[in-house]
């Protein structure tokens, strides 16, 4: 069902992402990155303009509606484990999510779509999108430098590790959760540990409120709503010997419904005031509202459904679930209709999951992301 043309590119695609995964950068720091991208572009005869900072933007095509499709490119603050003759050479920042591979697919796209636009009257803008992963997201800054304007409609792609290599899938609504984060630091008074009397500890309240914030969701959430509420990070003290005056929480809550976000963050508020009170110490509780849920308008992914069925193969559909993760392309669906899909890229019977430091994927599928992201461009454009 793929082009020889495409099965080709397999080179240059794995080529491109080698590149990049040797030579990581964090959320608006894509200098290098940026040059690269912007080098390949100039290459294959295109314009690109920097936008968001550290981005890239492509247009392609002249007439018919424009579709816009998004890789982002930015790496994690991980040190990579792997022993791959590609590892990271940038000790403290890794490609452990595929945002590699995204991009060389995308420079991919941007390879062969010119004359498929032509042929079809469509038009496209392709984006290069820094700090997916650094809140409050890189699409902020592209949507403020204008990548929106003109555009019909939105796409974009996710290699996923743990799903079957080739697979391909997406959902109508709902199809990614609320991504909020919170810091709760509690203010005690802080003594010597043999007169524990004389001090208000923070420590206890600190393990109060672990095992306190878990019956948020376990026991104010109706079970048919689903919720994650996890404590990532405790901080306290520095001594066997001294209590501390100050303890620190950290952690994150994932929603799909608006009002279960409300309710969560209202009822952490008034456990966290009430244990305090009653220990005599006192907090600050700082929500930080995240990346929204990426929610699939109905008639795009008709489209895009009928495009992997068409040009990927039988057996190549993959009815994704709702998933707990945040992603920032949430952003453009807010303000244009589209539709955010997962390509498969499971590589071995076990693999390592995302934001690991040993993750990797299935290279040999990013034809494939190449050929479906260009035909849903396409067909995104035809259905207007």
């Amino acid at each position: 069902m793929i082009p020889t043309k495409i099965t080709e590119m397999s080179e240059q695609l794995v080529a491109w992402r080698r590149h990049l995964h040797r030579h990581p950068e964090l959320g608006y720091e894509e200098h290098a990155t940026q040059a690269f991208i912007m080098e390949q572009l100039e290459n294959m005869g295109h314009q690109p303009r920097p936008a968001g900072g550290t981005g890239v933007v492509v247009d392609l095509g002249k007439r018919g509606p424009r579709i816009l499709a998004r890789a982002d490119m930015d790496a994690l603050p991980i040190t990579e484990t792997a022993a791959v003759p590609y590892r990271s050479e940038n000790p403290g920042a890794m490609h452990a999510c595929g945002h590699d591979g995204h991009v060389a697919m995308l420079l991919g796209v941007a390879k062969i779509l010119p004359d498929l636009l032509h042929d079809h009257g469509v038009s496209a803008r392709l984006i290069f999108q820094p700090a997916e992963e650094k809140h409050p997201g890189g699409a902020y800054k592209m949507i403020e430098d204008g990548v929106l304007d003109g555009v019909a409609r939105v796409t974009g792609l996710h290699l996923q590790a743990e799903m079957p290599s080739g697979r391909i899938g997406a959902r109508v609504g709902v199809q990614s959760a609320n991504s909020d984060r919170f810091l709760i630091r509690i203010e005690g008074r802080g003594g010597h540990g043999s007169a524990p009397h004389h001090t208000v500890d923070p420590v206890p309240v600190l393990g109060q409120l672990i095992g306190s914030l878990q019956t948020i969701v376990s026991r104010m959430v109706n079970p048919i709503d689903a919720a994650v509420l996890s404590i990532g990070a405790v901080e306290a003290g520095s001594a066997f010997n001294a209590i501390a005056s100050s303890a620190e929480i950290r952690g994150t809550v994932r929603t799909f419904d608006q009002t279960v976000r409300d309710t969560i963050e209202a009822r952490m508020k008034t456990m966290v005031d009430a244990i305090c009170q009653a220990s005599g110490a006192s907090a600050q509780v700082n929500y930080m509202r995240g990346y929204p849920s990426v929610v699939n308008t109905e008639d795009e992914y008709q489209i895009f459904r009928e495009v992997v069925e068409q040009y990927a193969g039988d057996g190549a559909w993959f009815d994704v679930e709702e998933r707990m993760g945040g992603e920032d392309f949430a952003y453009y669906l807010q303000k244009r209709p589209g539709v955010f899909w997962n390509l498969g890229a499971q590589l071995g019977e076990h693999p390592y999951p995302h934001h690991h430091s040993l993750f990797t994927f299935d290279e040999s599928v990013m034809p494939l992301g190449v050929w479906i992201m260009a035909q849903t461009i396409i067909g995104l454009g035809q259905g207007l």
